[in-house]
Formats: C-alpha cells, structure tokens, sequence
C-alpha cells in the first residue's frame, strides 16, 4: 500500500494539472481528480475581462502550487467549448453570454424528411434551409435552397426519386450550373453527400448541422461559392462574435474535410483584429 501512495504521488507531480491525484484512504485506495473549472469561473464572475497571466497568478496565490499554464490553457478550452467562457479579444476571456445557432425545422421539412424516411429507413438525412445563413451574412442573399445531405450510396436514389414525384431537385450542383441556370431565391433541393462524422444535431426529429458543419461547408462546398473569400471572413466574424462555437468540434471537422488550414488560419485572421 506504501508503494502504491508513492506510485500515485509521483503520477501526481509528473501531471502537474492533477494537484490531488489520490490520497490513500485507510481501507482503499480512492482516485480523486481535482477539477479547477469552478475556481476559473470564480474568478471570471469578478473579472469581467481578464488574460491567461492574470488568471494564473491568482489560481497560484490561492494555494494551486502545482499548476501549469498549459492546464489552465486546457480548462480555458473546456469553458469556452460549454459556452461557459468565451474569448472576448485575442487572450482575453469573460463569462460567456454567446446564443446557442439552433435551426428549427419547417413543415416542409418535417414531411420531406417523413418521407424519405419511410422510403429509406436505415439512412440519415441532414435536413435544413438555406435562410438559416441569413443572420450569419454580412451583405444579405436570398437563399431559399432546401438542403438535403445523405450517404453517398443514397445520394442519386434519393435525387431520382425527388425528381420522379416532381421536384426541382439538383444532384450535387456546381458553381457554374447555380451561376447559369439556378434562382436561389426560388424553392429548390440540392442533394448532396453527408460526409461521415460530420457535426450534426437532432431536432424534432430531424437531424440539422450544426453551427461548426454549417461554417466549414460554407467554405468547402462549391454551391456555396458566393458566401467564399471576404464574405466568408465575415460570416465566421458574425459567427463568432454571435454564436458559442466548439473550436474542437470545428477544427476537427475541418481536416474531415481538407480544410484545417484555411479554418485556423481565418480564425487567427479574426482574433488578430480584436
């Protein structure tokens, strides 16, 4: 047993995020992780815009020793992914007050999606409209483009049969079919792949992207060409002045899709200018 405390100690002291790694207890051995989020948000409460330093120097003089600037680093990131934080300029953080971006699905939806379901029960379906980019928009653009996304087996079967019952459907549209020969600002479906893992939520239902899907397609997808390069800057600037975005979540979808470089890039773009 005496090994075992000093076994822990030295895990303890080599993980400088885990001041009170575990405490030997007479009859057992009990692992307690010491969690500093509630002294972070302690202090966020009487500081309404604090940095990194300031953070760390009062979390050392209230008897947290053992901590390193990487392990407030890390429970800074966790806070702001829950929306409990949110950085406020570039290494300046505050109590987070950012919305939750949720998409409420239409009717028109809840029946597309009823539909395709009974028709294809085992897939997926990524269901939205593209009026949900409007408050995201720097310079406003109609988009009345129901978004259809679904696995790649399922993509022209489920775009035949759209078109079967009479549909104005299109089967992954290019820049130059939208530029040429599509309104969108006219009812319309495009179908298109749902790439795997990609951050998607359930409403009612149906599932909807997410905050962090929606950004990263914006940037990828060439039927969404005209919402690229300045206009971009300024959809991901709204969004994250507006909106609790999961930078994890985003980032990591981003190399799903070939992109984390351009993503981080944006994102240090945006911060540098706070």
């Amino acid at each position: 047993m005496v090994f075992g405390f000093f076994f822990l100690q030295n895990i303890g002291k080599r993980f400088g995020c885990c001041r009170n790694f575990a405490y030997l207890c007479p009859k057992q051995m009990t692992f307690i992780m010491k969690n500093y989020s509630q002294d972070i948000m302690d202090y966020a409460l009487s500081h309404p815009q604090f940095g990194l330093h300031e953070l760390y120097s009062y979390l050392d003089k209230e008897g947290n020793k053992d901590i390193s600037h990487k392990t407030v680093s890390w429970y800074l990131t966790k806070l702001i992914e829950s929306g409990k934080l949110q950085r406020v300029a570039h290494g300046k953080y505050a109590i987070g007050a950012k919305q939750q971006f949720l998409i409420t699905p239409t009717d028109e939806q809840f029946s597309l999606n009823e539909e395709l379901k009974q028709k294809w029960p085992f897939a997926n379906f990524c269901i939205y409209n593209g009026s949900v980019i409007s408050p995201l928009q720097h310079h406003l653009s109609a988009n009345n483009i129901t978004y259809i996304e679904t696995e790649r087996e399922a993509v022209t079967a489920v775009f035949n049969h759209l078109r079967d019952e009479g549909k104005a459907a299109y089967l992954r549209p290019t820049r130059e079919l939208i530029y040429n020969y599509i309104d969108l600002s006219q009812p319309s479906i495009f179908v298109k792949p749902l790439i795997t893992e990609s951050p998607v939520q359930e409403c009612s239902g149906i599932l909807v992207p997410t905050i962090e899907k929606l950004l990263v397609d914006l940037q990828k997808d060439k039927d969404f060409f005209y919402l690229q390069e300045a206009e971009g800057l300024n959809i991901f600037q709204n969004a994250l002045s507006l909106y609790s975005i999961n930078e994890s979540r985003l980032l990591r979808y981003a190399s799903r899709r070939g992109i984390r470089k351009e993503i981080k890039t944006i994102i240090q773009t945006i911060n540098s200018h706070d």
